[in-house]
C-alpha cells in the first residue's frame, strides 16, 4: 500500500511531550529554547506559554519557556535559564545543571557568569 510512507512521515513533523515547540507560532526564542509540556508543569517551573508551537499535542500542553531555574544558584553574576544541550552557548561558556528542569536528559538548566 502506498498511504504506509506517508504516514511514517507524519510524526516526524509533529510536536511531541518534552520535545522541540515546532507550531507555526514557534519562533524565535520559542524555537529555540521552547520545550512542549503540560501547562501545568510550566506554572510549577515559573515559565511562560504560547498557544499554537505544539501543534496537535494534547489539550494542556504548550510551548513553555522557563527564564530561571527551579532551585539553581542565585546571585548577580549568575543567569539561569532551561535550555536544549544540543545547541546551546552553555556548552561553551557556562555549566549544566541537572534536575532543575522539566522534560529528559537533553533539557537543562544552564548556569552562566
Amino acid at each position: 500500500m502506498k498511504l504506509l510512507p506517508f504516514l511514517v512521515l507524519i510524526p516526524t513533523s509533529l510536536a511531541a511531550l518534552n520535545g522541540r515547540c515546532t507550531g507555526s507560532k514557534a519562533t524565535g526564542e520559542w524555537k529555540d529554547h521552547g520545550i512542549c509540556i503540560k501547562t501545568s508543569t510550566c506554572e510549577r517551573y515559573k515559565g511562560k506559554t504560547k498557544t499554537g508551537a505544539c501543534p496537535y499535542d494534547p489539550d494542556g500542553v504548550k510551548c513553555c519557556i522557563i527564564d530561571e531555574c527551579s532551585g539553581s544558584p542565585e546571585g548577580l553574576l549568575n543567569h539561569s535559564k532551561c535550555d536544549w544541550t544540543s545547541d546551546s552557548i552553555c556548552n561553551e561558556f557556562g555549566r549544566w545543571l541537572n534536575n532543575k528542569c522539566p522534560g529528559g536528559s537533553n533539557y537543562k538548566c544552564c548556569v552562566s557568569p
